[in-house]
């Protein structure tokens, strides 16, 4: 998500599923494999009293033992207004819901900053995104050195999805899900400057919207590597101890400091461009749960 406060080196590679036949995503089931155990969840159940009535029915704020609030203007290099308003990010039906609003393009940024960091895992979270031109969702993972006080680049950021809302640029439409990796490809700085990108990009396989399903979105980070899918589809797979013209190991995934999660609505500014005529407000997006496995104990990374 910080990869347009500076200039980028990035990659993009498309991953051709076009023969896949068909395609169901409400039959996915997901599963990390045995070697791995559930260490953290959020399944969003009711908190606390309700703080208002949305849609005729009781809303509840996110669980601040799990998520606390970013807030701010422009904190992406974009339009939005993070606020904590109950009407901009809530729990209800088991689910949470961000809100962005054409009104002063208010949305919601949640971290797990300082409540709950890992290091090395699966990380997955079902979600419905909305839609488009100008909105910008994400679900992606900020390291935070708590040590020295490094900052991005240097500390790493791996983006398991955004999406670039609209149909004005190809890949970036409703129907693609991008995946990015930033790190600092000339010192363990602090310089962003430094910023290295390597991004994928996966199309659904019948060419429909994203927003028409509710998907997993997952990656494994290993001490050696990072695999970013939606459901069963692999589509980022990168081997974090060689990356291409940077000093290596990177210092970001190495495991020296653990990774904070976060989930979001952005308000674009740059490519393909900020919210038209043709976009719909108010936009969710409605995520089901997040969870983190790791290995259990008799189970060892390679």
């Amino acid at each position: 998500m910080l990869q347009v406060l500076v200039p980028l080196y990035f990659l993009i590679l498309s991953k051709d599923i076009s023969q896949v036949v068909s395609w169901d995503p409400s039959n996915f089931t997901f599963n990390p494999g045995d070697s791995y155990e559930l260490v953290w969840q959020d399944e969003f159940e009711n908190v606390g009293p309700s703080k208002a009535i949305i849609d005729g029915k009781p809303a509840y704020s996110p669980n601040p033992a799990n998520w606390a609030h970013i807030l701010g203007t422009h904190c992406d290099a974009g339009l939005e207004n993070y606020t904590d308003s109950i009407y901009n990010s809530y729990v209800q039906d088991d689910q949470l819901t961000i809100v962005a609003m054409k009104e002063g393009y208010q949305s919601a940024m949640l971290t797990t900053v300082d409540l709950h960091e890992f290091t090395f895992g699966v990380f997955a979270a079902k979600i419905k995104l909305p839609f488009g031109d100008g909105i910008w969702p994400a679900w992606w993972m900020w390291g935070h050195d708590h040590e020295t006080g490094l900052n991005w680049p240097t500390v790493g950021e791996i983006d398991i999805i955004e999406m670039y809302g609209g149909s004005k640029i190809p890949n970036y439409t409703d129907a693609y899900s991008h995946a990015t990796v930033h790190w600092n490809n000339e010192s363990n700085t602090m310089n962003p400057v430094n910023n290295k990108a390597i991004g994928y990009v996966w199309q659904t396989p019948d060419n429909s919207p994203l927003h028409n399903h509710s998907l997993v979105y997952w990656t494994e980070w290993t001490p050696n590597n990072i695999t970013i899918s939606v459901n069963e589809f692999v589509y980022f797979n990168i081997n974090t101890t060689t990356f291409p013209d940077s000093i290596n190991p990177v210092w970001a995934f190495s495991g020296k400091w653990p990774f904070r999660l976060l989930l979001d609505i952005a308000i674009n500014l740059w490519a393909p461009g900020p919210p038209d005529n043709t976009t719909v407000w108010p936009q969710k997006m409605v995520v089901d749960w997040v969870r983190v496995y790791q290995k259990k104990k008799d189970f060892f990374f390679f």
